[in-house]
């Protein structure tokens, strides 16, 4: 377990470095609680079709990926939502927040706000948070237990392997509902791999298929503009991020770190659409982390969306 958090401290600090990203004592001590105080229950919820695991390294991927994502966009927040609205005393909601690492990032950097997170699981730090930091186990798509017109700033984002194609309408709908008249939505997903030489077209056919499979669109992320504007959200901003593989700087290493760890993670849901079982899955990984890194290079799409109810 300390092996664990050390090594994810040791990527945050080698992705700050490089990019000259100031992340503060409290945000390190952040981290490093929210991967070491979890209610450690694996919840089984029969109804939701996230297919990711809750266990200690899926936790540690999603601390990578916030802090990745942060230096990917230069910051929590968007520029555009950023400039609209003051901080300082915002009521902010983080949908699907998982063990809350972006939720208690942003409330440590405005520690006169009020935050509010929720998830369907129950993997929320116990002992170490900020003291504007709430957390609740819900599924939002039954309803936010919140009233209407509640909160200044709506967070939702890489939910792609757990809403299905006709779930993501319902959700922003609820979003909707509660946020503030001239609220904030801030949304960012990714694609699948979209990119790359046959070894890994085939595997990333492979997991667009378990998503089929599961009712879910793989192609989801650039769409969501479209369904954000027929639900009357106005968008203030679209942002689309290419991460190549074939780069080597300490960005694009952390994301094929995560891409690697999704499908290690997620064996149990792939081996078989993959083809590969055992110790076939093993040295599946391992070349398909090397196969990333080679020409044609391999691409991982991300879109954040800035919308305004």
């Amino acid at each position: 377990m300390g092996n664990r958090v050390s090594a994810a401290a040791a990527r945050k600090k080698r992705l700050s470095e490089k990019n000259n990203e100031k992340i503060n004592d409290k945000s390190s001590e952040i981290q490093t609680s929210s991967t070491s105080n979890f209610d450690r229950r694996s919840s089984e919820v029969s109804t939701v079709t996230y297919w990711l695991p809750n266990h200690n390294d899926e936790l540690d991927r999603l601390s990578s990926q916030h802090f990745a994502l942060k230096i990917l966009y230069d910051g929590n927040i968007s520029s555009q939502i950023a400039s609209k609205l003051n901080m300082d005393n915002a009521v902010v909601l983080d949908v699907g927040c998982g063990p809350g690492t972006w939720l208690m990032d942003v409330a440590t950097e405005f520690p006169g706000g009020d935050f509010h997170g929720v998830d369907v699981y129950n993997i929320f730090p116990r002992n170490i948070r900020p003291a504007n930091v709430h957390f609740q186990s819900c599924d939002a798509l039954e309803g936010l237990p919140f009233p209407d017109n509640t909160f200044d700033l709506v967070n939702m984002r890489m939910l792609y392997v757990a809403l299905k194609k006709d779930e993501w309408s319902l959700m922003f709908k609820e979003i909707y509902r509660v946020l503030k008249p001239g609220g904030f939505l801030q949304s960012c997903e990714c694609t699948t791999i979209e990119t790359g030489n046959e070894f890994v077209e085939q595997t990333a056919n492979a997991f667009r298929q378990s998503m089929r499979d599961r009712d879910q669109d793989p192609y989801i992320s650039p769409k969501l503009g479209d369904i954000l504007r027929k639900l009357n959200y106005k968008i203030l901003d679209y942002e689309p991020k290419v991460i190549s593989f074939a780069q080597t700087d300490v960005l694009t290493k952390e994301f094929l770190w995560n891409m690697v760890q999704i499908c290690r993670n997620a064996q149990p849901m792939l081996e078989e659409q993959f083809g590969y079982t055992g110790d076939q899955y093993a040295h599946f990984l391992t070349t398909f982390e090397a196969e990333l890194q080679k020409k044609p290079e391999a691409t991982w799409s991300f879109h954040r969306h800035s919308a305004q109810k």
